[in-house]
């Protein structure tokens, strides 16, 4: 197998929730279509309860974080404001799965920022991503209002 290394790029939690959906409920739907028949092949079995394992978890793990409200409106709304601050795309996709609420927080992902960012900017930066995303520890607020 042969990858270009153009197709290659890190995902967001946002991107690897979908990615990973769907695979799951690939996975579902095959083990559901395969339940009745005796005599399938041990070794994929065997390989496909892993991947099925590793999928669930990261799943699991996933619908724990912010990114199952995002959507591709918000990202694009997101980048376009952060552009002002002329980072790198990945302090930028860091920044989106981070969610940074202090200035040292930020200076963590951002590469030489006492340099490229003043503090107003820093400020300015934080204020944003308190506007456009919600909190890494926010996320589960809302499924317990509605549980309650």
């Amino acid at each position: 197998m042969d990858f270009q290394r153009d197709s290659l790029r890190p995902l967001s939690n946002y991107e690897t929730y979908l990615v990973v959906k769907q695979l799951h409920e690939t996975n579902n739907e095959r083990e559901n279509g395969k339940r009745g028949k005796k005599g399938q092949n041990r070794t994929l079995e065997h390989c496909n309860f892993g991947l099925n394992t590793v999928t669930y978890e990261t799943l699991k793990y996933l619908e724990q974080t912010p990114c199952v409200e995002q959507n591709p409106t918000i990202i694009k709304q997101f980048y376009n404001e952060m552009k002002k601050f002329d980072l790198k795309k990945t302090e930028m996709l860091q920044i989106f799965n981070l969610r940074p609420t202090t200035p040292v927080e930020l200076q963590l992902i951002i590469e030489d920022s006492e340099t490229r960012l003043t503090e107003a900017q820093s400020n300015e930066l934080i204020d944003l991503i308190r506007t456009h995303l919600s909190p890494l520890g926010d996320s589960n607020l809302p499924n317990e209002t509605m549980e309650s």
